[in-house]
């Protein structure tokens, strides 16, 4: 198991990370603002469902495979690109643009959905966490503590559980804002622009990183 002062120094350093603004933050946070906490919270749970799976999957070993075969990842990231692109066009278009209004007591089971499979989709190409597995996380497993697959399965869930406390008070901060402004009949109009400006801006962050 990691030591004491290797936990202490991969704290630092997830907080650091979680809290650096990522492709992730900038779609729950747009999510939360135009559709209402309900839809940022299916978001967030796609996101969390991502990032365990990438936990798992550096367990397991994939990461080594993406690292050493840059044309997976290439693959990976520009399908995560394509599929942003997509969603812009589906929003500028006004398609699926229909925000559940805040006093609804649920949230239709067709747009949690969506919110979730894009929060997945988009938290699973994100190029920060990818940068964070490949190149920091592996330098917290010390091969004479014990399994290295136990090791990062531990670190990850320590990292995981970060991301998901501030993942749920972004979609919460979100949609306290984004009710007051949803209010206004000028940013009600708005919130289609901010959603294709939205999906353009995380394409063009994981074609560039």
């Amino acid at each position: 198991m990691p030591t004491a002062s290797t936990l202490l120094m991969f704290l630092v350093v997830c907080l650091g990370v979680v809290l650096v603004p990522g492709p992730s933050n900038m779609l729950i946070l747009s999510c939360g603002l135009s559709r209402g906490r309900r839809y940022a919270m299916a978001a967030v749970t796609g996101v969390e469902t991502a990032s365990a799976v990438r936990v798992v999957a550096t367990a397991a070993g994939l990461a080594t495979l993406l690292a050493s075969s840059p044309t997976v990842y290439a693959l990976i990231r520009w399908a995560g690109v394509a599929y942003l692109i997509w969603l812009a066009a589906q929003a500028l278009r006004g398609r699926d643009h229909n925000p559940p209004e805040p006093s609804q007591g649920h949230l239709p089971a067709g747009q949690g959905l969506r919110g979730a499979g894009r929060g997945f989709v988009v938290a699973l190409a994100n190029p920060k966490m990818v940068i964070f597995f490949l190149a920091l996380f592996p330098q917290f497993v010390h091969p004479g503590r014990g399994p290295a697959a136990v090791q990062m399965l531990l670190l990850g869930a320590i990292f995981w559980f970060l991301g998901a406390v501030w993942d749920i008070a972004l979609a919460l901060a979100s949609d306290a804002i984004g009710g007051r402004l949803r209010d206004r009949p000028k940013i009600r109009r708005a919130q289609k622009h901010l959603e294709v400006i939205t999906y353009l801006l995380l394409a063009g962050w994981a074609a560039l990183t």
